[in-house]
């Protein structure tokens, strides 16, 4: 991890969120659960555009596209990475598995070489994004699950790197759930709401650890391709 980034309180650039959140304190292991469609992929954006205009390395490991596709999705939403992907201050690794039948043992496998792989690359990044984890563990045993998971936080501890999770909670027991967030240091909770006739994106801020703000409050908001996280206000989603 660089010198500059130990104990740095991470914005994310966002002056709504970062008011709401006070920033999180690095390194930290950082959970972002929801369904499908709930928002995981652009939190992740905008947490890596926080680290990025922050001066820190971001290593991406994604299974919504390779290096050109997470760029352009990331400055459709007005995120500058182009410059960073060039520079290879943001490294963005695609994990894809296409016509494959599943078994619980390649969970196994792909999360100890994943390990291996994060391991190995602690001192280059200061932040490594799963995106997303469901990827890797969908099938597998939850014993397996629950190790890679303690081994992340000890990789977190040991050489002081943040790690960023994003997770559909159908892919784990409840039992695996409780756990990852009690490692967490930072455990965002997404989901979609439908009000009426509107459909909308809420956030529950369940856990941020060494924020200046206190945690378990709910946002709601949407996705805006000028502001990225765009927080909507109380009318906008009442009745």
């Amino acid at each position: 991890m660089s010198d500059g980034s130990r104990h740095l309180v991470l914005k994310l650039q966002n002056e709504e969120l970062d008011r709401r959140i006070g920033g999180i304190a690095l390194p930290a292991l950082i959970v972002i659960e929801g369904p499908n469609d709930s928002g995981k992929s652009v939190l992740c954006y905008q947490l890596m555009h926080g680290a990025l205009a922050a001066g820190l390395r971001v290593c991406l490991i994604s299974s919504e596209g390779g290096g050109k596709t997470i760029v352009k999705n990331m400055e459709s939403l007005s995120f500058t990475a182009s410059r960073h992907y060039l520079t290879g201050r943001l490294h963005v690794i695609s994990f894809y598995v296409k016509d494959t039948k599943w078994r619980p043992e390649y969970s196994k496998v792909i999360m100890d070489r994943l390990l291996t792989y994060i391991g190995s690359k602690a001192e280059k990044f200061d932040i490594f994004v799963i995106d997303s984890l469901t990827v890797f563990v969908t099938g597998g045993d939850q014993e397996d699950v629950l190790t890679f998971l303690s081994r992340l936080r000890m990789i977190c501890e040991k050489s002081e790197v943040s790690m960023v999770l994003t997770v559909h909670p159908y892919a784990l027991t409840q039992e695996t759930l409780i756990r990852i967030r009690s490692l967490a240091d930072a455990h965002f909770l997404l989901s979609i709401k439908e009000v009426g006739d509107k459909i909308f994106k809420t956030m529950q801020i369940l856990k941020v650890r060494g924020a200046s703000k206190s945690s378990s409050q709910t946002i709601s908001f949407d996705v805006d391709p000028v502001f990225g996280i765009k927080i909507l206000p109380y009318t906008q989603v009442k009745v």
